[in-house]
This record gives C-alpha cells, sequence and structure tokens, in this order.
C-alpha cells in the first residue's frame, strides 16, 4: 500500500503521450434518487500504464460526521476513465458496509494533455439485497495536496511519510553483547504560543447572514486533537476536543471581514491537528477541512455580501 502512495507522487510530474489522469481531485457527489451531495476526492496515479490510487468520502447526518477511505483500481476505456472501489481502509460507519456493494466511476477524458475536471456519472452495485444507487460526480483537480484531507489522513494511517513528523531509527552496538539496539526517536516540532505562529488561509466565503452558526468535527480517525478557535482575536471555543459529533457555536457579524482562527492546543496521537468546520449561512452549508500544528494556525475569511 505504502508503495501505491510513492507512486502516486512519483507519477504526477511523469509525462506521457495519453492524457495524464495523476493527480488529486476534489468536489462532490450527488445521489439522483435524494438529491444530497456527499464530498468527494480522489487521488490518482498512473504508472507503467496501471492506474490506482484512493478515495474519500463523507457527510454529516445528524450532526455527526462521517467518512470512508477506500484504495481503488481504475482504467480507459471508450473515452472514459473508469474508477472502481478495490478495498475499504477505514470509516466510522455505525454499520458495517454491505457486502458486494462498491462504487464505480464514469469519468469523461477530454483532448487536454492533463485531466483538470473529474466529471461524470457513478454508481454503486446491485446486488440480491441492494438496489444499485447512482449519480452525478462533479470534481476539479488542485496541485495543492496541503488543502487535501485524503492525503492529511493517508499520513494519519502511516501510509504516507508525514515530512513533519517523521520517525527515524538508530542503531547502537553494545560492546557487552555486540547486540544491535533500535531506539525510534520522534521528531516534533517546537510548540509557539498561538499568536507568534504562522496562519495559513483555508478559504474565503461570502455570506448574507449576520449570524452564522459553525460545527466542529474531526474529519478522520479520532485520536485526541483539541482546538481553541478565535473570531476576530476574541476567543470563543476553549480546549474543544474533536469528535464525530459535533461541538456548536453561533457568531454574529458586523459588515466587517471576519477572521476565524482555528489554533491546535495539541497534536493528538497522530500529527498533525486535522478536523471539519461547517458554516451554516441560511440554507447554504459551507464545510472546510482545517490542518493545524504547533506553529501553524488555520484561518477562515468571512465576508457579509452586500445588499
Amino acid at each position: 500500500m505504502k508503495n501505491l502512495v510513492l507512486l502516486f507522487f512519483i507519477s504526477i510530474s511523469l509525462s506521457c503521450s495519453a492524457q495524464v489522469v495523476s493527480g488529486i481531485y476534489m468536489g462532490k457527489l450527488t445521489n439522483d434518487s435524494t438529491k444530497k451531495n456527499q464530498t468527494y476526492e480522489l487521488a490518482l496515479s498512473e504508472y507503467r500504464g496501471k492506474i490506482r490510487g484512493f478515495s474519500y468520502t463523507t457527510f454529516v447526518s445528524n450532526d455527526t460526521f462521517y467518512y470512508s477511505i477506500k484504495s481503488i483500481k481504475a482504467y480507459k476505456k471508450d473515452g472514459q476513465l473508469i474508477v472502481e472501489d478495490d478495498k475499504m481502509i477505514v470509516n466510522n460507519f455505525p454499520e458495517s458496509p454491505a457486502k458486494g456493494v462498491h462504487q464505480i466511476n464514469y469519468i469523461k477524458l477530454t483532448n487536454e494533455d492533463t485531466l483538470r475536471e473529474a466529471v461524470g456519472t457513478w454508481k454503486t452495485t446491485q446486488t440480491k439485497i441492494y438496489y444499485s444507487l447512482h449519480g452525478e460526480m462533479q470534481t476539479k483537480r488542485d496541485d495543492d495536496s496541503s488543502k487535501s484531507a485524503l492525503i492529511g489522513h493517508l499520513k494519519e494511517l502511516n501510509l504516507i511519510a508525514n515530512d513533519n513528523y517523521r520517525k527515524t531509527e538508530t542503531k547502537q552496538n553494545t560492546t557487552e553483547n555486540k547486540t544491535k539496539v533500535k531506539t525510534i526517536i520522534a521528531e516534533t516540532e517546537k510548540t509557539l504560543p498561538y499568536n507568534q505562529r504562522k496562519t495559513k488561509l483555508m478559504q474565503v466565503i461570502d455570506v448574507s447572514s449576520d449570524s452564522l452558526h459553525l460545527a466542529f468535527y474531526d474529519n478522520g480517525v479520532i485520536d485526541g486533537d483539541s482546538i481553541s478557535v478565535y473570531q476576530n482575536g476574541k476567543n470563543i471555543l476553549m480546549h474543544y476536543r474533536l469528535a464525530a459529533v459535533a461541538g456548536k457555536k453561533t457568531i454574529h457579524l458586523d459588515n466587517n471581514s471576519t477572521e476565524i482562527l482555528l489554533v491546535a492546543e495539541n497534536l493528538g496521537t497522530i500529527p498533525p491537528n486535522t478536523g471539519l468546520v461547517t458554516i451554516k449561512d441560511g440554507e447554504n452549508i459551507y464545510q472546510i477541512n482545517f490542518t493545524a500544528d504547533m506553529q501553524t494556525n488555520a484561518s477562515i475569511i468571512i465576508r457579509r455580501k452586500k445588499k
């Protein structure tokens, strides 16, 4: 599995005569029956004619965040990229996924050198018990892997090396018994006060309401991540431990720009600190994944639309 991830990063930079599909694609899946959306990410790696990778699907139901990460395999046929589930890696569903049911994506290939948008349809396989579901897929390529929740979780699952929190192995010879002792040294970053940390802008959103409903989740493996939240420098949530169930906060806006600052209070058991914040503006809901650590805060800028 680690080799698949390594090939993913290698193959992004390779060129070939056919359209390059290697990359990270972010967007949504829409269910034709329910008309509901699910956030969807796809990481594809094409190497020596074989296409493999991972998918990440999320949705919120009854104030609870659900997700799944799967390995996938794909091939090109009749002007389409066909992507099929291979194996479930991890999920937090309340029940085990149905046996024999997997998802297939049908993505339209274009005449461009590189696939910029993975757009098409999807369906699930039909069994004796379950009907097939189907809908539309709309995702766009994003070359900034730091924005990808999927890549962050692959690091959490130790499927990708984490450069900032890597583990190194040293060998020590003892003269007494001449045996080699392996010592694991965890390299962690120096902790800075939150107001001395760098700030990374995650997203800018424009809203209509003068009050917004915020909900905070751990968007992957529940590993004890805790955050504090500031609105224009004022603390509105202190040492909140992220979980699958939402932690909620309502904020009020003036006519100026508002900054929501997300500060990591720890790194959990699997660094860095990762989560999801949803922002409800009337009927509109924004979902923003964030990453923070002991040297970097995450920021969201909210602007009131002019009436």
